[in-house]
């Protein structure tokens, strides 16, 4: 019984069932699972998965994956804490795919990840975590092809954030997708773990990731330089009716909006001045990628959310 959240975070981070963008990214919609004493109940993000199903089993367990209030942006987020079940480490954790557990047979409890067929250029993710004596959690996307000779699936391509550091408001992370190959992926998966050890039962009681508002980012902006770089940035960010540039990196330029699916969206001009501003009224809620281009052909990225 204590390897079952072994095989659940195992399979997580290499599994496969999605459209451009993952289904209730926003984490807003969920469903109460109710239990009789001396169970506990739980929520489950809907059209997500989590090992919180083994519940059902244990007396006395606080779910390791929660609903919380403490959003960054709408009513909703994912609160994942490593919790000790069974005797072991259970990392709070959150996949792609299904569980309902299987008294029976165990492995076949977990169905993991979604056909998908994009390939985005990065994830986007607003997260805050607390680690215990030194814990690290881990955020990650695969996407993978059925190979019909080897009969296995090759990963095509791969991103993967890890972090042992105190991030105490949520802070928005762009993690790039590395492709392995020239090949269109047929399935993808996406993992959230509190300790990143989890897999193998280790990490640490009480480390706490809270993740909120994720998209995937498909514009390719390879030949610009992060803004950041220049000491520049776009601000508020978020943003909702106006946004600045801080510094501009040249008296005159144009501002490029790209949207989670690389299409460009809108254009900004500014002229002789070193803080121009936009208005953004016009442009929806979301992340939006930016390229900031000089008349010279200089240019320079960074990410912005708009709120409503």
């Amino acid at each position: 019984m204590k390897y079952i959240y072994t095989f659940i975070i195992l399979l997580a981070s290499t599994s496969l069932f999605a459209q451009q963008q993952f289904s209730n990214s926003d984490f807003e919609n969920w469903t109460n699972h109710p239990a009789s004493a001396p169970f506990t109940p739980y929520d489950q993000v809907d059209d997500w998965a989590s090992g919180n199903d083994l519940l059902q089993l244990a007396t006395g367990v606080q779910p390791p994956t929660e609903k919380t209030t403490d959003a960054q942006h709408g009513t909703y987020a994912v609160k994942l804490t490593s919790r000790k079940a069974f005797g072991q480490l259970a990392s709070g954790n959150l996949f792609l795919g299904t569980f309902k557990l299987n008294l029976v047979e165990f492995v076949k409890s977990a169905k993991f990840g979604i056909p998908y067929t994009d390939k985005p250029s990065a994830f986007n993710v607003y997260y805050k975590y607390t680690p215990v004596s030194g814990d690290s959690c881990s955020i990650a996307i695969y996407l993978f092809k059925w190979n019909t000779v080897s009969k296995s699936r090759d990963t095509v391509g791969v991103g993967y954030f890890q972090t042992n550091q105190t991030v105490s408001s949520y802070t928005l992370l762009t993690v790039p997708v590395e492709y392995k190959s020239e090949a269109t992926p047929d399935s993808a998966t996406m993992t959230f773990a509190s300790s990143a050890g989890g897999k193998d039962l280790k990490g640490q009681e009480g480390s706490t990731l809270f993740i909120d508002n994720l998209s995937l980012d498909f514009t390719t902006l390879s030949t610009t330089s992060p803004l950041a770089n220049i000491g520049t940035a776009l601000f508020p960010n978020p943003a909702k009716d106006e946004v600045k540039i801080n510094n501009a990196p040249f008296a005159s330029g144009t501002l490029y909006f790209y949207n989670n699916q690389g299409v460009l969206v809108s254009t900004k001009t500014w002229n002789d001045t070193s803080s121009p501003s936009f208005n953004v009224s016009d442009l929806a809620p979301g992340y939006y990628t930016c390229k900031i281009v000089s008349e010279e052909q200089k240019s320079f990225s960074t990410k912005l959310i708009i709120n409503q």
